[in-house]
């Protein structure tokens, strides 16, 4: 059985000025430090280490009351903006294969952004132009893809055993990655359109060749042994590689 990565271990309210705030709590097996979030959907999320005690939490609320009650002030403004939105008709953003409906949100006061709640992209703009569209999803891929890449390329380069320089996002039409003599991983951003499982197929094919610069038998063995279903990945990206464009 697959064991949740983010457990719900209590619900609660809390007073914050004159402000009655509800939250959840959510115990991860992977975060190492308290986390918080707030967002249309889901409003304050809190997610705490394994083994950290829920009862504290109440404190640290405390702590970035002003943070917090700012950020629900500003979820509250797009809430409303987002009840008189336009839906982009055929605009998807894709995500480690999750496909998103783009809702442009006018806004001429807030800074452009994109946010992903529940199957919507909301993206801010200050005014309607295709083009600004274009250049804020582009800009928006290239940050999503560095943070992942950066999580990823550090679990799996701990796990291989290798150490590596720098991660380069790049945007190629022919290429996914590649790896350069002195450690350096170049990455394309759309791959992280694909499942996350390809993603990481990627990314241990590239770190592999820390280790193995070819594409010898010892190589894909190696491939194989941390990344055991690579040859269904690497289907998948021959199959569907060409359709993840921006």
């Amino acid at each position: 059985m697959k064991r949740q990565e983010n457990l719900v271990v209590g619900e609660a309210e809390i007073k914050l000025g004159d402000t009655l705030v509800p939250y959840v709590i959510k115990r991860s097996t992977k975060a190492k430090h308290v986390r918080f979030s707030i967002s249309v959907g889901k409003g304050l999320e809190v997610v705490i280490p394994r083994d950290y005690p829920a009862d504290q939490v109440a404190s640290l609320l405390y702590e970035r009351e002003k943070w917090i009650l700012e950020k629900l002030q500003s979820v509250a403004e797009t809430a409303a903006l987002i009840k008189t939105a336009r839906e982009d008709a055929g605009s998807l953003i894709r995500y480690l294969g999750k496909e998103y409906r783009v809702v442009v949100i006018l806004d001429v006061a807030s800074p452009m952004r994109v946010e992903l709640d529940g199957d919507k992209a909301y993206i801010t703009l200050p005014r309607r132009s295709e083009e600004l569209l274009r250049q804020i999803i582009e800009a928006w891929y290239r940050w999503a893809a560095k943070s992942l890449f950066e999580e990823r390329v550090k679990m799996w380069a701990e796990r291989i055993g290798v150490s590596y320089q720098n991660i380069f996002v790049k945007n190629q039409k022919t290429r996914w990655g590649s790896c350069s003599k002195r450690q350096n991983l170049n990455l394309n951003m759309r791959i992280i359109m694909a499942p996350l499982e390809v993603v990481d197929y990627l990314l241990v094919h590239e770190l592999s060749h820390l280790k193995e610069m070819n594409h010898s038998k010892r190589f894909w063995s190696l491939v194989e042994h941390y990344c055991p279903g690579y040859k269904r990945q690497l289907a998948w990206l021959k199959k569907y590689g060409q359709s993840l464009t921006i």
